[in-house]
């Protein structure tokens, strides 16, 4: 038996309008990458006696030999149509168990994607993955998206990401570092790449703080860090700096080949085979240096108009990433989950910018918001790409905050 959660979530506005649209989803999340199954969900197909259901149960449910998790147990088996389709998938884009047994039935994963929950101390947090259509086009197209409310939901307690203490902080110390950080991302005095880069600046002191295990002095950062917001004294290093197209190109364009030949859905290979156009890239070769930063800077162009019907895009998909992730405290340490966001919203950028370069004419906001869904869907949330690019740029000496700013 599952032990259901209730309770008043802090969430973006957005997240509040959501509603799955089905059959009617051009990108389906019941396609393409794996089912997972909780252990309960497992054992309830298994012993289902529905007609319809239970021969499908039989041959296309699995269970995971070597899991030791109640939550990642079993998975619905693919087949091998256009879209690897989940097999429980009816020819209509419905789900058949939510047909013939109602959404009490469903998996965690299929209950609640694209929605991700955190508890953070007393406080229950949710926002919804990008990679959905739908949940994009909400989060990234309204401009009041990201007004924040309490909306009373449910949570099994399997699905639910519990926040722990961490590097010897208390939970309220790191409350304390995310408000500071989200303060920053949300000043409109200078540009969002200039915002990352004063985040990076004190992530990186947070970081060495963290690795001499001086957790005492963390307190004292994050007064000179309120100081200097209040002073204007964190944003005027970086404050009117330029961007560097040629830098931006060279070093993330290889990052979309990672992986070209994998499965991808029609509708993401249609996006990314127009991005790569847009680039110059063919195949699976880079063009010369000079033609690719040529395109770079021509879709840079061209994306400028397109982002004036909704200036707040990008801004939208980072404080989407910043909630989604509890930056910085769900990976290894702050200083990697910096280097991961930057690599993400660079490789959003680029795709932003490529499928730009293709056109003629300009993107519509629509057209803005499916391209950085694609983006979300084939190497945002990939974590083997997320993994892969980490290494090369550790590799190349690309993980410095310079460097990474070079990025930006």
């Amino acid at each position: 038996m599952k032990q259901l959660i209730t309770d008043t979530m802090l969430m973006p506005t957005y997240a509040t309008r959501f509603t799955c649209i089905g059959g009617d989803c051009e990108d389906t999340c019941c396609a393409g990458w794996g089912v997972t199954l909780d252990k309960a969900s497992f054992y309830r197909y298994q012993s289902s006696f529905d007609p319809e259901l239970r021969p499908l149960f039989t041959r296309h449910v699995k269970r995971y030999p070597h899991s030791k998790s109640a939550e990642d147990y079993g998975h619905i088996e693919l087949i091998e149509d256009e879209c690897h389709s989940c097999a429980l998938l009816s020819e209509k884009k419905l789900c058949r168990i939510f047909e013939r047994l109602g959404e009490p039935a469903l998996s965690d994963t299929c209950t609640y994607y694209p929605r991700t929950i955190h508890r953070f101390g007393t406080l229950h947090q949710m926002t919804l993955t990008l990679s959905c259509p739908e949940a994009a086009r909400l989060a990234l197209l309204d401009q009041d998206a990201f007004e924040l409310v309490g909306q009373e939901q449910n949570v099994t307690q399997g699905y639910l990401g519990v926040v722990k203490p961490r590097f010897g902080l208390t939970l309220e110390v790191m409350e304390d570092v995310r408000t500071l950080f989200f303060q920053v991302l949300m000043s409109q005095d200078i540009s969002l790449s200039s915002r990352l880069k004063v985040i990076g600046r004190y992530g990186e002191r947070l970081h060495d703080l963290l690795e001499a295990k001086q957790v005492d002095a963390v307190p004292d950062l994050l007064q000179e860090m309120e100081r200097d917001l209040d002073s204007g004294a964190a944003m005027a290093p970086f404050a009117g700096q330029a961007e560097l197209p040629d830098v931006q190109a060279q070093i993330m364009a290889p990052f979309l080949l990672a992986s070209r030949g994998s499965f991808q859905s029609p509708h993401v290979r249609e996006v990314l085979d127009e991005v790569l156009q847009g680039l110059g890239i063919h195949g699976d070769l880079l063009p010369e240096s000079s033609v690719l930063v040529r395109a770079y800077e021509t879709g840079l162009g061209r994306l400028a108009p397109a982002l004036e019907a909704v200036p707040w895009l990008l801004e939208h998909y980072v404080i989407n990433e910043f909630f989604r992730e509890v930056f910085p405290w769900s990976q290894d340490n702050p200083k990697r989950h910096y280097a991961t966001l930057i690599v993400r919203f660079a490789t959003v950028r680029l795709m932003l910018v490529g499928r730009a370069a293709a056109r003629e004419g300009t993107l519509t906001p629509l057209e803005l918001a499916e391209t950085v869904q694609v983006a979300c869907r084939r190497y945002v949330h990939d974590m083997n790409f997320t993994k892969q690019a980490g290494q090369t740029l550790a590799e190349s000496d690309w993980v410095s905050l310079e460097k990474l700013h070079a990025l930006l």
